[in-house]
This record gives structure tokens, sequence and C-alpha cells, in this order.
């Protein structure tokens, strides 16, 4: 279940950043709700706002890409379903703006909710994948 919905976060995100990109660059923003709008915006920053963020992303990527099957696969922290397939959503989401990094050199981002900076669907994966782990740790 980790890997599965790590894949899926991937897999998603990977397809909606593409279609942004054909869909929105170089538009004006879509508005789909009175607060909600579809835009096409380029994140080069890393980290803690440095551009970049190449070597402290990949080193922060890898070493959650240790531990946290570890911890899962050990049962103790990680043990309820749920936390399992949180923690793969959210490294799924890590892993698919990685990517981007890598192969654009930017994260592709889209959705801007209000005053909420623009993001996109491995965003979500992230942070609702890291609330639902610690919601269900045993």
């Amino acid at each position: 279940m980790f890997l599965a919905s790590a894949v899926a976060v991937i897999v998603v995100d990977q397809l909606t950043k593409m279609l942004a990109s054909r869909l929105l660059a170089g538009r004006q923003p879509v508005r789909l709700w009175p607060h909600v709008h579809l835009c096409y915006a380029r994140n080069a920053f890393g980290l803690g706002g440095i551009r970049g963020g190449g070597t402290a992303s990949l080193v922060l990527w890898g070493v959650s890409v240790l531990v946290l099957p570890l911890a899962i696969w050990d049962g103790h922290v990680f043990s309820h379903p749920a936390a399992r397939v949180a923690i793969g959503a959210a490294l799924g989401g890590a892993t698919s703006n990685l990517y981007d990094r890598w192969r654009r050199g930017a994260v592709i981002d889209f959705v801007k909710v209000g005053w909420w900076p623009v993001f996109n669907l491995a965003d979500v994966g992230i942070t609702a994948g890291a609330i639902a782990a610690i919601w269900f740790i045993r």
C-alpha cells in the first residue's frame, strides 16, 4: 500500500503538471470558484527559499526514502494501514517535485487558492500525507 500510494501520487502529479504546462503556460489564470484559480507558475526555489535547493532536497529525500520505509516495515510507529498509505503519498509527492527540479530546473505549480501560494498535487500529497501519517501513529 505504501508503494502504491507513492506511485499514484507521482503519476497523477506529473500528468496534471504536463496538462498545466500545455494549457496554462503564457495564459491568464482560469477561475474555477470565487477564490480558486488555475495558473501556471515555475518555482525555482528549494528548501528554505534557496534557489535550486538541489543538494539539500536530494539529501532530505534520500534520508526519508531510507528511514521511513524502515519505520513502516518495523511496524511499531506506522502500523496503521492509513499511516502507511499517507507516508507513501508524502514520499511520492516529494519524489515528484524532486523529479521536476532535476528535469525542468523548477517545480511546476498551478493551483491558487485565495492568499495561499500557488501549489501542485505533489504538495497536497506531501502535506496531507504527513498530517495523516502523524494522525494515525500508534
